[in-house]
């Protein structure tokens, strides 16, 4: 049976199996990654495979090897997804995967169990014979981003010649994302009486309004590219302040969110916003303010030139019968951690979609074998050569 057939055969199967995995939820932060990893590894011991448990008990990875060869290929896709939100607010119950005139809805079909359903078919349809070292992985906690899975898998396993992710959607193929980095302002204030005629305080409230007055009109240095025409981003997205109503207050924090590009490092934006801090604080002696970075992920951007892009591209573009764009995602995500080991990478192509992360998500079930096809005929074509 040829590779192709086989995943034709197994559509439904497919689809079935994006179904259990949507109904096994796997909220980062609510539902430990255990029972739908282990779905995924009896799937893959039902196709003969011998997948393993990655990393912490509850929230494990999982690593399956197929194939051997000098050449190595990482294929992952996420076990984890944001939390579904009001269930009341959805269509479709968001653990049902039910379908509705071709569309599949529930939590997590678009990010990312199709892909950890269609990496397992194609997975089944190249075990036999692989001219090469095809490294499967889905990975725990990447909705966080503190990538921890992808994180306990590169540990083991030895550096790839390539890797693709399965992020979503078919319009464009992703070879870079975004960096970011997030930390925390605190500013501390002298409390008071709100009703006091005579001790004013210092309201740290009011201090950080200066702060995020400042931080809005900042503008890094980091430039817009080709693949990177949306620029650098800076977005106040977390507050919290004060204690009582009548009490002035003496502390108040604010967590930042900030898109980078190749090339920008910590140090380089840690220190533009420790300096604009500074700049303030010689305007108003009254402001002390403290700055934490607590989690940090470089930019990447894959050449164009690499194998793994041109062979992607030229097969995406044959199967789908269309042109595709190389692009790069304002986000971050799992290819963002893998590209530091210098990996060139595929960051993100999948089944069409629409509302990731957001209520009703779906994905379309007639772009689920195309970009089977994609995947099984890359794998294919890198071992070759």
């Amino acid at each position: 049976m040829s590779h192709f057939l086989f995943l034709e055969k197994n559509e439904k199967e497919i689809i079935g199996f994006i179904q259990k995995l949507v109904q096994a939820p796997s909220q980062n932060g609510i539902d430990p990654e255990i029972k739908i990893a282990k779905l995924v590894v009896q799937k893959l011991i039902d196709f003969g495979l011998e997948p393993e448990f990655i990393g912490n008990q509850n929230r494990p990875s999982i690593l399956c090897r197929i194939g051997a060869g000098k050449k190595s290929l990482l294929l992952d896709a996420p076990l984890d997804t944001v939390s579904a939100g009001d269930q009341n607010h959805w269509k479709c119950p968001p653990f049902s995967g039910k379908i509705i005139n071709g569309k599949l809805y529930g939590r997590g079909s678009a990010d990312c169990k199709a892909a950890i359903a269609i990496f397992s078919f194609v997975a089944a349809a190249l075990k036999e014979n692989l001219k090469g070292n095809l490294i499967l992985t889905f990975d725990s906690n990447e909705q966080s981003g503190e990538f921890t899975g992808i994180k306990e898998i590169l540990k083991v396993i030895q550096k790839p010649n390539a890797a693709m992710i399965g992020y979503s959607g078919t319009e464009e193929i992703a070879i870079g994302a975004r960096g970011f980095l997030r930390l925390e302002i605190k500013t501390l204030g002298k409390p008071a009486h709100t009703g006091s005629r005579t001790g004013k305080g210092i309201n740290a409230i009011s201090k950080m309004n200066e702060i995020i007055r400042a931080l809005e009109s900042l503008r890094f240095e980091g430039k817009a590219s080709k693949f990177f025409p949306f620029g650098a981003k800076i977005t106040i997205s977390e507050i919290e302040g004060g204690r009582a109503i009548n009490l002035v207050p003496d502390e108040c924090k604010i967590k930042i969110d900030i898109r980078t590009l190749p090339g920008q490092t910590k140090e380089e934006i840690l220190n533009e916003i420790k300096d604009l801090i500074q700049d303030l604080k010689q305007k108003d002696k009254d402001l002390k303010a403290e700055v934490k970075p607590y989690q940090f992920e470089p930019a990447f951007l894959t050449p164009p030139k690499e194998e793994i892009v041109k062979i992607f591209y030229q097969n995406a573009q044959k199967i789908l019968k269309r042109k595709i764009p190389l692009t790069a995602y304002g986000g971050s995500g799992i290819g963002n951690e893998v590209a530091q080991s210098n990996v060139p990478v595929i960051g993100g192509f999948g089944v069409d979609c629409d509302n990731i992360h957001a209520y009703d998500e779906y994905i379309v079930l007639n772009t689920i074998l195309p970009v089977a096809k994609i995947y099984t005929q890359t794998i294919i074509d890198f071992f070759k050569i």
